[in-house]
């Protein structure tokens, strides 16, 4: 109850300070403080007030260090989207290389599906997301194409389809399949065998992409998924050639927004990232959406 210490301790002068106290006065509509001679004391209403004030106070100042601490996180987090059919084999050494020469950062992979990235994408909680070529662009996005795949049937070594160069989906009329759900081919590609005159026969279904090639692997069945999925020793691997599917893999950023440090780092290692082992894709031999699909891969 001091205005020439209260003033000090707040680092402004009593003239200031005793302006402002008058200025909150008048917005309440009522004295705060009675100053008589050498008494100082709060008045009935400066009594109630104080503790929400307080409070006021407390709140400001908990908003300001929350601020803070999520502007310091955010200059070091990175939220990377990936939809879950994308195999990590091509992008773990990059992924890992980016972590050992930023030892500050934190990177979080996030998987979910395409409709979801793209909710979190514009919804600010993902940086970026790797996502596989679906058509016509979204304008609101920046598309950085990463490599691209070709889909492959994956059956257990000793099965004929090994000795195959390629597998239609007429092959598949009589063998088990191995559903893989978190595919954003799957439902194309049971319509199609339903076009072509016969009812896949489903036996299992899963989102662990390991579990379905175990499964593969013990003579369960076959399935179908992205070359670079593919990973079990026990299974072998032939492209898909009626119809014959090719997809690309883009870096995809909300176009237009501002990025932290540490996520215009990892952007600029995917871009500047030249991918050992780029595939081939005999375009002459694809469907014609497929040469398309590699047309614009190939024009980027």
């Amino acid at each position: 109850m001091n205005f020439a210490r209260a003033a000090e301790r707040c680092n402004i002068s009593q003239p200031s300070l005793t302006r402002a106290v008058q200025k909150l006065e008048r917005e309440l509509g009522g004295t705060l403080i009675l100053r008589e001679r050498r008494r100082t004391s709060l008045t009935k209403l400066g009594q109630v007030l104080r503790p929400i004030l307080e409070e006021v106070m407390s709140q400001a100042q908990r908003a300001k260090s929350v601020a803070e601490q999520h502007l310091t996180r955010r200059k070091t987090a990175l939220q990377l989207g990936i939809i879950s059919s994308v195999g990590l084999a091509r992008l773990a050494p990059l992924l890992g290389r980016f972590g050992a020469a930023h030892l500050g950062f934190k990177l979080q992979l996030v998987e979910t599906s395409l409709q979801a990235l793209e909710a979190l994408l514009f919804g600010g909680q993902l940086d970026a997301a790797i996502v596989a070529y679906r058509g016509r662009p979204d304008k609101r996005l920046r598309y950085d194409r990463l490599y691209m795949e070709r889909v492959v049937t994956v059956a257990p070594k000793g099965h004929r389809f090994e000795q195959y160069d390629g597998i239609r989906l007429h092959d598949l009329q009589d063998e088990n399949l191995l559903f893989r759900a978190n595919c954003e081919l799957g439902e194309f590609l049971l319509e199609s065998c339903r076009k072509r005159g016969f009812e896949p026969r489903v036996v299992y279904r899963s989102t662990r992409e390991d579990w379905v090639q175990k499964m593969v692997a013990t003579g369960f069945g076959v399935t179908i998924m992205p070359e670079f999925s593919h990973s079990d020793v026990a299974t072998i691997a032939r492209p898909l050639v009626d119809p014959d599917l090719v997809r690309e893999l883009s870096l995809v950023t909300v176009a237009g927004r501002r990025h932290e440090p540490a996520v215009a780092s990892l952007l600029r290692a995917f871009r500047s990232h030249t991918w050992e082992g780029k595939v081939q894709v005999d375009t002459a031999q694809l469907s014609l959406p497929a040469r398309a699909s590699a047309a614009r891969a190939a024009d980027k």
